[in-house]
């Protein structure tokens, strides 16, 4: 059967184009209501968590006036709002206080000969923008090579993390601190951008001849050990805090009490995938 004529000419005549059916305000809110809401990072605080600059500045002198070795001096010189430190660390809010201040040749002037300058530099940028600025940026060739490949912080920013908590400690900066931790924690899981990495011996002496006996983060050294440890770190260094050995050694013995079954060993925990705040100090 053919179409005729006027069949074919009623089918693709023009005509006006189909109204599109309008939707009413609740049909409207309940279609936007399933699209995905955009992400919004939050940066609203309340006055009193806020850093407060409305104070003058104090100068602040890190390392040693004079090094031992090439006896030249690696001490830098800082400046800070006293407000924003003095609310962030109780030892520079006691070492402000008139019967401290008054005792130093230069009440605005505070030493702390035993730090590291860049560990400081890095507390200043968390006191200022709560930053930790320890990954490198990637080279060309690199990213060229993978554009998704993960890069690793700067060559001594290891061992700035490690001096870093140690400061941390001194200045009673909680914050700073548990901070500190998450930025070993995110190593350990290999969180992108950066490559896994676990803290080596060096870091692990500084942490433990710098910390207090009970500090959170010797537990994390603890469990990398017992959980990822391999013979051949032990190999390469051996000169390792005895504390840290003993810990180690008990954690290894409780886990193979644990362990059963073929293969259980391989498969132990690794308790820093789990939390990350049981690290922290409250």
């Amino acid at each position: 059967m053919s179409l005729n004529e006027s069949t074919l000419s009623s089918l693709f005549a023009p005509g006006p184009p189909p109204k599109r059916k309008r939707m009413s305000h609740l049909e409207s809110l309940i279609d936007n209501s399933q699209q995905q809401v955009s992400v919004i990072k939050d940066t609203r605080v309340v006055p009193s968590q806020a850093v407060r600059l409305n104070s003058g500045m104090i100068k602040v002198q890190v390392g040693p006036a004079m090094d031992s070795e090439d006896l030249q001096s690696t001490r830098e010189t800082f400046y800070v709002h006293e407000s924003a430190i003095c609310d962030a660390s109780p030892y520079f809010a006691n070492a402000m206080k008139p019967e401290w201040s008054n005792l130093r040749p230069d009440p605005r002037t505070i030493e702390l000969p035993e730090d590291d300058p860049a560990a400081f530099e890095l507390y200043m940028s968390f006191l200022y923008a709560k930053q930790l600025p320890i990954l490198s940026v990637p080279s060309e060739a690199a990213t060229t090579a993978a554009a998704n490949s993960s890069w690793e912080p700067e060559s001594d920013g290891y061992h700035t993390l490690a001096y870093a908590y140690v400061l941390g400690d001194r200045l009673l900066d909680i914050k700073f601190k548990n901070a500190i931790v998450d930025a070993y924690v995110l190593y350990a899981r290999g969180t992108q951008p950066a490559k896994r990495y676990y803290p080596s011996t060096e870091e692990i002496r500084i942490l433990y001849e710098g910390t207090r006996e009970e500090a959170p983060i010797r537990q994390l050294l603890v469990d990398i050990w017992t959980a990822r440890g391999k013979s051949d770190w032990l190999e390469a260094d051996a000169d390792l805090p005895r504390e840290f050995l003993a810990q180690v050694t008990k954690g290894l013995l409780k886990s193979r009490e644990k362990a059963t079954g073929i293969g259980a060993a391989e498969g132990l925990s690794r308790p820093w995938k789990l939390s990350h705040e049981q690290y922290h100090e409250k």
